[in-house]
This record gives C-alpha cells, structure tokens and sequence, in this order.
C-alpha cells in the first residue's frame, strides 16, 4: 500500500480549497486518505487563530465530506495536545480518556478530529513530537532535533525544559505504524507513538550523547522558556490499541534517535 502513494505537496493540492479537494477525489478515488497537512505553529496560532481552525479543521471537513461521496477511508493525523489540561496526571493517556487542549492549535487539532469522525471510515491517529531527517541536513525550526543539533554547533550549552513530558516520535517509524493499522483494516482513534517517554530535555541529551556531541544541556522549566502560552506539563499516550489492533509496536524513542542520527 505504501508503495502506490501519491504525495500532494500544497502547490498541487491545498487542502483549503473545499471544490478542489472534491474534484481531487472524484477523479483519483484513492482506497485512503492520509492527511499530514497541519498548521503547527503552535505560538503563532493564538494570533493568528482562523488560519489555523482553516487547516486544522475546516479542511478536514471538506476532505471527509469528499472521502464519504466515493468510498475512501481518511486518516487524519492528530496530536498530543488534544491533552493537558489534567495538570495531575501521570499516566499514559488512553484513547478514550478525556481531552482538554490548552492552547489554540490543540483545539483546532481537537475540532479536526471531530471533523474526521464524520467520515464513515475514518483512522484517527494521535502522535507526539515529530521529527525526521531532512535531505540537506539540520535545519533551526524543522523539528526539535534539527534546532538542536543547529545549537550545538555554535553554542557549548542550551537550555531545555524539564517538565514537559511525552514521547518524541519519529516519522518514518509513525508511518509504518499507520500504513499497519489500514493492512489490518482498522478503523477509529488510534495512539501511534514511539515508546516510553522522556523531557525535551532528556531528548536533547540523548541525541547529543548519540551524535557525540560535547554541548551541554542546562535543565530550565517552562516558566523559563520564552512563550506566552500553555504547553501539556504530561501528554504520554498509551498505545496498548495500536499493539492489539495491528500486532506492532514501535521502537522505543531512544531507537527513533539512533535512526534519525543515521538517515543523516
């Protein structure tokens, strides 16, 4: 399945274009739809909050509207952030546990999966903390893992926060957990992250001790780091359903890492 994709770059296809997406899927009649579009700025959001919900959610409507009239299942890629406003927990978050965003992009993100489920057939998988290696290197705002190895080179200490927990996930190991769960004909709201879970501070440590790096990593807590909205303090998602509906489960993150470190 993987193999017969099509990818549409925005320039061939933007998602916000309620009659090109129509016309779209009625001349391809794909099997599947997976939705990797996202505005995921998350700081710019809170200013800029209608371009948001247009991608985030209004957009998927459309391509859930266009997947019912011929028969395509749509998987939409959500977040993390659909979590955090339970400031006691601990635990991995289940499926079906309560959401509360905190900030804009975790509710529209939150409206897209509502959109998503209007769809007949319809995945809905839930990641945290994406990243992958780009073809020209790390580049400084591409994804955490890129920022920081652009730091190192330049800085012999960063500062990175301590309590945010979740588990750093990366995408070629997200994708092959999705295209599992359509072999298995799976369908509704799915967890699909690496395992474990650490700090973005612990993420940056790691990486650094794999790359070989020296730089060091001085431990800050949110109230330090310069953002004027609320982040998930604990968004670990649990992925027991992943595991029974699809028999897989993915890499510990420390792997995903390692795997980044040598797609370089």
């Amino acid at each position: 399945m993987g193999s017969d994709a099509l990818t549409l770059p925005r320039a061939a296809l933007d998602i916000t274009d309620k009659a090109a997406v129509r016309d779209f899927m009625r001349r391809e009649r794909p099997r599947a739809v997976i939705n990797c579009a996202a505005w995921t700025a998350v700081d710019a959001a809170e200013s800029q909050v209608e371009a948001c919900f247009a991608v985030n959610a209004r957009a998927v409507e459309s391509l859930a509207e266009a997947c019912d009239e011929v028969g395509s299942l749509l998987v939409q890629v959500s977040t993390d952030y659909v979590f955090g406003a339970d400031h006691a927990r601990a635990t991995p978050y289940r499926e079906d546990d309560p959401t509360g965003p905190l900030n804009t992009y975790g509710n529209s993100k939150l409206a897209g999966e509502v959109a998503a489920r209007q769809c007949d057939r319809h995945i809905i998988a839930r990641t945290c903390g994406l990243y992958s290696a780009g073809p020209h290197g790390p580049v400084r705002g591409r994804n955490f893992l890129d920022t920081m190895l652009v730091l190192a080179a330049s800085r012999p200490e960063v500062s990175v926060v301590t309590d945010q927990i979740c588990t750093p996930s990366y995408v070629p190991h997200v994708a092959r957990g999705i295209l599992t769960l359509l072999e298995a004909g799976a369908t509704g709201t799915f967890h699909v992250t690496n395992g474990g879970w650490t700090s973005w501070h612990g993420l940056a440590s790691e990486l650094f001790k794999q790359a070989g790096l020296s730089t060091a990593v001085r431990p800050i807590t949110s109230r330090d780091y310069p953002s004027a909205i609320e982040r998930p303090g604990y968004s670990v998602l649990a992925t027991e359903k992943l595991v029974k509906t699809a028999d897989t489960r993915l890499s510990d993150w420390q792997e995903g890492v390692a795997d980044y470190l040598r797609s370089r």
